[in-house]
């Protein structure tokens, strides 16, 4: 079988937490559209906790970029939010890969909720983490390739 599709296609790098060491506190990742994608999809790559440190990691959405109405994503899925389960240093969480998945029928666009960001939540110390959230699966061609610093075909 062959494929023409290139994964930096299909995957499309919409907000980026570079990897560092994050203090205690909620840190927030710029709201993005999702209007162009049918699914996103978090990868969070937790590093070196400190000790006493938790993690915590969800999905939010808004009526636009400025995060009006902001409120979180339910899923029938997960009977809950769409988060993780919390990262905590004491039982031996630390160097962990955890993603979450959306899928845009999960948004409620009945009243206009169309952007998302991903707010981390840490307490008890530092933690190192990176993250990006990705549009998936784009809705329309060409897709946009000007979040990548390079791609390699």
């Amino acid at each position: 079988m062959s494929y023409t599709a290139e994964l930096s296609e299909l995957m499309y790098p919409l907000a980026i937490e570079y990897a560092d060491s994050q203090a205690i506190g909620t840190h927030n990742s710029a709201w993005v559209s999702l209007q162009n994608y049918h699914r996103a999809w978090l990868v969070l790559n937790v590093g070196e906790m400190q000790q006493g440190a938790t993690l915590n990691c969800a999905l939010q959405q808004a009526r636009g970029p400025g995060g009006t109405g902001a409120k979180a994503i339910t899923s029938s899925k997960t009977a809950g939010a769409k988060a993780i389960t919390p990262l905590v240093q004491a039982t031996g969480d630390g160097d962990d890969l955890v993603c979450i998945e959306l899928q845009t029928e999960e948004l409620d666009v009945d009243r206009g909720f169309e952007h998302v960001r991903f707010q981390v939540v840490i307490a008890g110390g530092a933690v190192e983490y990176a993250a990006v959230l990705y549009g998936c699966v784009s809705r329309f061609k060409a897709v946009p390739t000007t979040n990548w610093t390079e791609r390699i075909d």
